[in-house]
């Protein structure tokens, strides 16, 4: 049976995806390639799928992964709701997101990915807005960004919701 690595590679191929023209085998009358039929190729997805023992990967992250998203959208939290604008705290977000995104760029798997996506979307956003504003000589303003503060709120809590489930239930 195939493993849960080679499944979701199976999966995450594209099905009509440009290819180099195939060999002709010798069985062809024609010289053309054998091709599955579109139809072909979507019903032996599901057959694959369904006959496969592979079982969903439970998430894996190394363990300082959960702290230290939770403290990255803790300071992105505090940015967007303008609770601590000093600079000291823009320092302190930008060194723990510059450590954050080294260490779990990549370096996560898929399951993690809605706490992961989230925070890296809002944390990224924040870090653009702050420099956007230095660079004019502004102070920075969470009123005057160019994203909708509300929906930022909303995925950082998505994110974190979504890491606490998977904590809880001891996948990260």
């Amino acid at each position: 049976a195939p493993t849960t690595t080679a499944m979701a590679a199976m999966c995450a191929t594209p099905v009509f995806a440009a290819r180099a023209p195939a060999r002709a085998s010798a069985g062809t009358p024609s010289g053309k390639p054998l091709l599955m039929s579109r139809r072909a190729v979507l019903v032996s997805i599901p057959a694959v799928l369904v006959g496969s023992t592979a079982r969903s990967a439970n998430a894996v992250a190394p363990p300082a992964y959960y702290d230290d998203t939770m403290e990255v959208i803790a300071l992105t939290r505090s940015i967007i709701t303008g609770a601590d604008l000093s600079e000291n705290n823009f320092a302190t977000f930008q060194t723990k997101r510059d450590k954050w995104y080294a260490a779990y760029q990549l370096h996560h798997e898929k399951g993690v990915g809605y706490g992961y996506a989230n925070t890296f979307n809002a944390q990224a956003k924040v870090g653009l807005m702050i420099r956007v504003f230095k660079e004019r000589g502004e102070q920075f303003d969470p009123e005057r960004t160019a994203y909708n503060k509300e929906y930022m709120l909303e995925i950082l809590d998505k994110g974190k919701a979504s890491l606490d489930e998977m904590h809880l239930k001891g996948q990260i």
